[in-house]
């Protein structure tokens, strides 16, 4: 089992770097003005592998100008492989065919829950009761694109063995059907994305109108969204809205039952996970969950 701590920018590096993590997955997962510079990237990897911390590069979707930039942070990557490359866009799990020493890694933005629509068993009429409808279609809210047999073998044929997953325990079930058919999951912990768009929310209510020289205000802080009235509290970052979950103990004993390769632990201005102190006691948690199960 992996655990691995999820950055975008070399700010809390240090701390990270003195933790107990295995791995350090560097780089934007929402956000394509945000992906580093080649020079950053290499100046990441250096640090990171120095320390004996295995080195993941993570992507976001890509328009076609980044997906050229990205390109180039591949030809280094390819160099000093095998690289785990956490990929969020089809184009570019095309592009990843051509390099033998970059591993494709299916980002949790290609993952769909629920897997299709449920409309059909909502409706469903006969003599089913209200309960085995609602039944049915919890199940389905809560299966992922990844239960099906097609799209396993579409990412199959893209040679593509590691997948990303949000930290939702009524999935769990569901998640080891995919186990059982050749993926290894990495489980994100703590942030949910409920909604995301490629223009960002943020910049717009902050008045950024250029994306490219956007000042990232997303780097220090976030935004608390409430309805009171409803009892639902989600955050803001960027270009996602989330929704917080912290991994209990129950939880992480489930999550046990099923083969979970990785533990993903994302550092970012919603967490509020600073320094290396805070990081291993959420290792230690993790770990101590495991002994438990």
């Amino acid at each position: 089992m992996i655990i691995s701590i999820q950055i975008e920018n070399l700010n809390s590096l240090k701390e990270v770097l003195n933790s107990e993590c295995d791995r350090v997955r560097f780089g934007s997962e929402f956000c394509e003005f945000k992906i580093p510079s080649l020079n950053l990237l290499k100046k990441a990897y250096k640090l990171i592998t120095d320390r004996g911390k295995e080195f993941a590069y993570i992507t976001p979707k890509l328009s076609n100008i980044s997906i050229r930039k990205v390109k180039q942070h591949l030809d280094f990557l390819n160099e000093n492989g095998p690289i785990n490359i956490i990929f969020n866009d089809l184009g570019l799990l095309q592009l990843l065919q051509k390099y033998p020493n970059l591993k494709p890694h299916m980002g949790r933005q290609l993952v769909y829950i629920p897997a299709r629509c449920p409309w059909p068993e909502i409706t469903v009429g006969g003599s089913i009761s209200r309960w085995m409808a609602r039944r049915r279609v919890e199940k389905i809210f809560y299966q992922t694109s990844l239960n099906h047999e097609l799209t396993i073998q579409f990412f199959r044929n893209y040679k593509v063995e590691n997948v990303d997953l949000d930290w939702i325990p009524k999935c769990f079930p569901h998640y080891d059907y995919i186990v059982r058919n050749g993926f290894n999951l990495s489980l994100h912990l703590y942030l949910i994305p409920v909604t995301l768009t490629r223009k960002c929310h943020m910049a717009r209510l902050l008045g950024e109108k250029e994306p490219e020289k956007c000042s990232r205000p997303c780097e220090t802080y976030g935004f608390v969204l409430k309805r009171k009235d409803l009892g639902i509290e989600l955050f803001l970052w960027g270009n996602v809205v989330f929704k917080m979950i912290e991994p209990a103990e129950k939880e992480l004993k489930e999550a046990f039952k099923i083969k979970i390769s990785e533990f993903v632990i994302p550092l970012n201005p919603l967490t509020k996970i600073k320094n290396e102190k805070e990081i291993n006691n959420i290792i230690q948690l993790i770990r101590s969950s495991k002994s438990k199960k």
